[in-house]
């Protein structure tokens, strides 16, 4: 449920410097991790902000030492590159939220949203190495820790890759297993400002850790839904609380969005769920 707890802690955020972080940058073994910015987009009231960085890396082998990594795609993809992205230490005297140790990065291919901030991946962090590194994810893991062990919804819901901008909403909270952990998805959207919940930004994440604690899977999915604008254009047809109460505006689109069927989206959440439930890491 879209709490009023939630509300305040938003508003409160928003006003403020960000802290949420973002992975600037990353290398592959062979390759590099590059960044596409967000589209300036027109909003009320309007912030001067950075954009929000997207990640993108190029395919290369697996590294032996990796995880074996299994997901049905079927209904959702093609199917997905496979990459080792190389560590980024603190060493290398980049901003801290880019100290990452060497994960695996799965990109869906064929995905049936092209048009979106951000590309279809699932992000595989070795737990460990992960909160060693940046201890900033530190938060992240033992908030995922302890929903697993008892489910409920807060705020904000815990997720990975970091990113330089605010979780404004989540909806479509459920907990769901796969072939050898478990987690929670949801829908959700990151911004820096006051701008209309659209299917440019909004996902369908899933949080999650291997049975054994060894791995935290991250996916980052678009997902679209017909209620909602093309993007984050402000048109003047928004609802009036979009510019005089922007909390209540939050939520009214989750509570508008919550009761809607899974096969509304698209993709349809029901795959997006039985493709999550078929991953295996080992």
């Amino acid at each position: 449920m879209f709490t009023n707890n939630y509300v305040r802690l938003f508003w409160q955020r928003l006003t403020t410097p960000l802290v949420v972080v973002v992975l600037l940058s990353a290398c592959s073994t062979t390759g590099t991790t590059t960044m596409q910015p967000d589209p300036t987009a027109t909003s009320a009231p309007v912030a001067t902000v950075e954009p929000i960085a997207t990640i993108a890396a190029t395919a290369v082998p697996v590294t032996t030492g990796s995880p074996q990594i299994s997901l049905d795609t079927s209904g959702i993809a093609a199917g997905f590159q496979t990459e080792t992205i190389a560590a980024v230490t603190d060493a290398e005297g980049g901003p801290y939220w880019g100290v990452m140790p060497e994960y695996t990065l799965l990109t869906l291919q064929n995905y049936p949203i092209s048009n979106h901030l951000l590309t279809p991946q699932i992000f595989i962090y070795p737990v460990e190495e992960l909160q060693t590194v940046n201890e900033g994810t530190k938060p992240i893991v033992a908030s995922l820790q302890t929903l697993i062990q008892s489910p409920q919804e807060i705020s904000p819901m815990p997720f990975l890759p970091l990113l330089n901008a605010q979780q404004v909403i989540h909806a479509h909270v459920q907990y769901l297993d796969f072939q050898d952990g478990q987690g929670v998805r949801y829908l959700t959207q990151f911004d820096q400002a006051f701008i209309p919940i659209n299917n440019y930004e909004l996902i369908y994440t899933y949080q999650g850790l291997t049975s054994d604690g060894k791995y935290y899977v991250a996916a980052v999915l678009p997902v679209s839904h017909p209620s909602l604008p093309a993007d984050a254009a402000v048109t003047g047809t928004e609802p009036a609380e979009f510019s005089s109460d922007f909390p209540t505006y939050l939520a009214n689109v989750v509570a508008s969005l919550n009761p809607q069927a899974a096969n509304t989206f698209t993709p349809d959440l029901a795959q997006l769920d039985a493709m999550m439930s078929s991953l295996e890491v080992k």
